[in-house]
């Protein structure tokens, strides 16, 4: 029975999976196939981490963004400094605020 599955995996599933004695197939992506995986990946992990809270997702979510980091020839350092700069002007998200509503002038 052949399990089609089309998703971005680890580097060494394919060197696990023949040491179990199955076969598999699979194809390197060109930047763009890589970029749209990464981010399919990253909507993944973000979905299995919402309904199991297990660390291990929030792990997988870290690795498909540092790949996307590179992959783009961002500076950690930079995203990092970005973030930082949001935080000061915009503050965190620790005070759980939920925005409701905002009451707009009519024009």
């Amino acid at each position: 029975m052949k399990i089609t599955y089309n998703k971005l995996i680890r580097d060494k599933i394919p060197e696990l999976i023949e040491k179990s004695g199955r076969k598999h197939s699979v194809k390197k992506l060109e930047d763009k196939e890589y970029h749209d995986a990464l981010i399919e990946k990253i909507i993944e992990e973000i979905q299995e981490f919402k309904e199991t809270d297990n660390e291990g997702e929030l792990a997988d979510i870290y690795e498909a963004l540092e790949c996307l980091v590179e992959l783009k020839d961002y500076e950690p350092m930079h995203i990092d400094y970005l973030r930082l700069k949001k935080r000061e002007a915009h503050g965190s998200f620790k005070e759980r605020l939920l925005l409701i509503d905002v009451e707009e002038e009519d024009k």
